[in-house]
Formats: C-alpha cells, structure tokens, sequence
C-alpha cells in the first residue's frame, strides 16, 4: 500500500544558541506552490531576520525537494533541515528556520547542529499524519440499505465522504486501494446486492 507521512497543521518552535534566535515554522499538506508561499509568509512574518533558511519536499513520493542556505555558508542550513525531513520520512512538508544573529559566529559545524536541531524541535513539536492511497467509490442504496453500509464504514478502514440524501443515498466513501475487492464483496453482501457502485478515476490520498 502506498501512503505517506506530513505534518498536519503548522507549528512554531524556538531557541537560543550563544544569543542567536532560531524560530522554527513546519507546515505540511503543501505542493510546490502552497510551499512557497509559505516560504514567502515567513520571510514577511520576519522581514528583519538575519537569515530566512528553508527546505521542503513537495510531492508524495519525495522526489521534488528544494532548499535554501539565505547567505549562510553553503551547505550549512538548507540541507541539514531538508536531511530533517528526509530522515523523519515527512513529504509535502515543508519548514523554514529563522536566525536572528546575536554577535557570536557559530562555525560550519556549529551552524548544521543549529538548523538542524531547530528543525528536528519543530518537527517534535508537529502531529504528523498519515494518507494512504485509495479508491473513491460511490454507492447508490435506499434508506434501509445505508446504514448496513454505514456499519461497514465502522467496522473497515475507510473514510466516508461526501452523502447526498434524496429519495435514496448516494455516498462517496475512500477505500484503502488494496481493501477495494473485500470492501465491494462486503457490499454486496450486506445490502442482498441491492446497492449500486462505481469506482471513480483516478488516485486519491485520504486518511483512513
């Protein structure tokens, strides 16, 4: 089963290290877009910071990935948090780490341990979520068969979506991709087969 891991919602985390303020915002459910934006809403947040350093990666299966060192010596910002979320395995996430200089130089090394332990803090701090890829199927039942198949929903790992309630139901409900024969096996037999079905295009990713 395909899924993947990123941080739902966003979050803040702070430190001092020899006087310099490292603020750590993560955000995830982002693609490369909401990314940057988020990316510019930082910057602007802090527009009197030392250094706006950031990395994120933009797409479910981590393969689009940026970073950015702002005017610290190359290497010494950017990847180390972009290392953060590779080693966490988070994906559509992405974080920025805001230095306010305090007078004394960190060094390279001192630098790495700096982003990337204020990134690891922010991401500490985070609820981290997960969505499996899944079927959208849409079913077609009258009143009396819904809730069977609303007792089918409880009982297996999928997630109702969008009713409409009319002279029957028509409901959209997310069925893990590898659960989508058993789940419309069991479908058919709690209605009697009264129920109708049709698997919608396409991949979905949804929390289950």
């Amino acid at each position: 089963m395909r899924s993947y891991r990123y941080v739902d919602g966003q979050y803040e985390t702070r430190s001092e290290i020899k006087r310099s303020l490292f603020i750590a915002t993560v955000k995830g459910e982002l693609d490369a877009e909401g990314a940057e934006e988020f990316v510019k809403l930082i910057k602007k947040r802090y527009p009197d910071a030392t250094h706006n350093c950031y990395a994120y990666i933009s797409d479910a299966l981590g393969n689009s990935t940026r970073f950015s060192d702002d005017g610290e010596p190359g290497g010494t910002a950017g990847q180390p948090i972009l290392d953060v979320l590779k080693k966490q395995g988070l994906v559509k996430t992405a974080i920025v780490v805001t230095r306010y200089f305090g007078g004394i130089k960190l060094g390279a090394g001192g630098l790495v341990g700096a982003y990337s332990g204020a990134a690891a803090d922010a991401v500490k701090a985070a609820t981290i979520a997960t969505k499996s890829e899944c079927k959208k199927i849409n079913v077609t039942c009258d009143y009396a068969d819904y809730a069977a198949v609303e007792k089918l929903i409880r009982k297996s790992a999928c997630k109702l979506g969008d009713v409409t309630y009319g002279d029957g139901v028509s409901a959209y409900i997310f069925v893990p991709s590898q659960d989508e024969s058993a789940f419309l096996s069991d479908l058919r037999e709690c209605t009697a087969d009264r129920a109708q079905s049709s698997v919608c295009d396409g991949v979905f990713y949804e929390k289950v």
